[in-house]
């Protein structure tokens, strides 16, 4: 049986682009995305994640605009619950790596596992912002308010307010991928997909920008 193409709807983190880059010419309406604001200069936005053997990574992504809606099936508003519920179906491995000296962690989606037993890289761990029910018990491994750092679409790192040497470990993490585009080879990080320096803590459910 063919799998329903809504359950092909995963979410991508997206940064704001500057202005003066934006398009000269820019889309029809309903031609445009389906965007949602998330925090600071972070959107989440919603693709059909197809395999492609010619793509770098052997999937490509088609963004979903409002017109696509209704051939999926799906309305606007519940796009972010269905592409969170594939993004888990479709990445099944999710491997934590706790730093030794401080209390951080990198987290690791995969969509299976190479020869050698090593997760393959999953390529959307930002999306792991908008999983609940991942990040409450993530939270519950830290002390303070959760924190959490997204510098590329394929990086998740975490740590908690409790932990200052945690937090500057993200800070220095961040400035690591932008300056080098993912020293360490857990995060191969390819500079396409990066989005932002910032660090964001959760509050009572909500993202905000950790100042400073």
């Amino acid at each position: 049986m063919t799998e329903p193409r809504s359950g092909l709807v995963v979410p991508l983190m997206k940064a704001r682009v500057p202005a003066e880059v934006q398009l000269e010419f820019p889309l029809p309406p309903d031609e445009e995305p389906v965007r949602e604001a998330f925090a600071g200069d972070l959107y989440v936005t919603y693709a059909l994640e197809i395999a492609d053997e010619a793509a770098p990574d052997g999937r490509r992504y088609e963004h979903v605009a409002r017109r696509h809606c209704a051939a999926l099936g799906v309305e606007p508003g519940d796009l972010r619950r269905l592409a969170t519920i594939n993004l888990r179906d479709r990445r099944p491995d999710l491997v934590l790596s706790w730093y030794p000296d401080v209390r951080a962690v990198t987290v690791t989606l995969g969509d299976g596992r190479t020869p050698e037993g090593a997760p393959r890289s999953g390529g959307l761990e930002a999306a792991l912002l908008l999983d609940e029910g991942f990040l409450d018990k993530l939270a519950q491994d830290v002390e303070g308010d959760l924190v959490v750092a997204a510098p590329a679409r394929d990086v998740f790192a975490a740590s908690g307010t409790g932990h200052p040497d945690g937090v500057d470990k993200l800070r220095w993490a961040v400035g690591q991928i932008w300056a080098e585009g993912g020293a360490e080879p857990v995060w191969q990080v390819s500079p396409s997909t990066l989005l932002t320096h910032e660090l964001f803590v959760r509050r009572n459910g909500s993202w905000d920008v950790l100042p400073a």
